[in-house]
């Protein structure tokens, strides 16, 4: 049976996980509402360069040459920007999973000593219920442990994608040596 002192100490541990939450989630949006910020104030400097460059140009092929010159930068720029918003998704992800890892932990330590207790005054007979309560809870670990590996495959499939994105752009970008002119 619930206690009050431990329905109070469950009520505090709730409101600090979703404090926790809470701050993570806005220091989430700052990271990528400065990431935003830096990226637009690098890409007007970047533009209003390459218009001059334009604008400078004496004949088409130059112009075409400036464009071409700016093509890998600026696909460094692009891979660099989603880089560090894939990273710090990333990152609060696992900090995310981190705390639900340690809170699942302790529900569990907790739900096995909560069924052990009952165990001590379960009338005779009953270990079979019990017995059944405990492989439920470690089906449910299990479970978990099965999705948190999935979520990390997950994640290595899309880094990897993403990293291969950015080599075959990059490689297509590289300008080609033309063959009998």
């Amino acid at each position: 049976m619930l206690k009050i002192d431990q329905f109070s100490a469950a009520n505090e541990a709730a409101i600090e996980q979703f404090s926790y939450f809470a701050k993570l989630s806005l220091a989430n949006v700052e990271k990528f509402a400065e990431l935003g910020l830096e990226a637009a104030r690098e890409s007007v400097v970047v533009a209003t360069k390459h218009a001059q460059s334009i604008a400078g140009a004496r004949d088409v092929n130059e112009v075409f040459a400036i464009n071409q010159a700016a093509l890998e930068p600026a696909l460094k720029r692009a891979y660099v920007y989603s880089r560090t918003a894939f990273d710090t998704a990333s990152e609060t992800n696992n900090e995310v999973k981190r705390v639900l890892e340690k809170q699942n932990a302790e529900l569990q330590r907790a739900s096995v000593a909560a069924i052990e207790e009952a165990l001590k005054y379960a009338p005779a007979g009953s270990e079979t219920v019990v017995a059944n309560v405990k492989s439920a809870i470690a089906a449910a670990q299990s479970a978990y442990d099965n999705l948190a590996a999935i979520n990390k495959q997950i994640y290595d499939t899309v880094e990897k994608t993403v990293e291969q994105s950015v080599a075959t752009a990059q490689a297509a970008s590289k300008p080609r040596s033309r063959r009998g002119k």
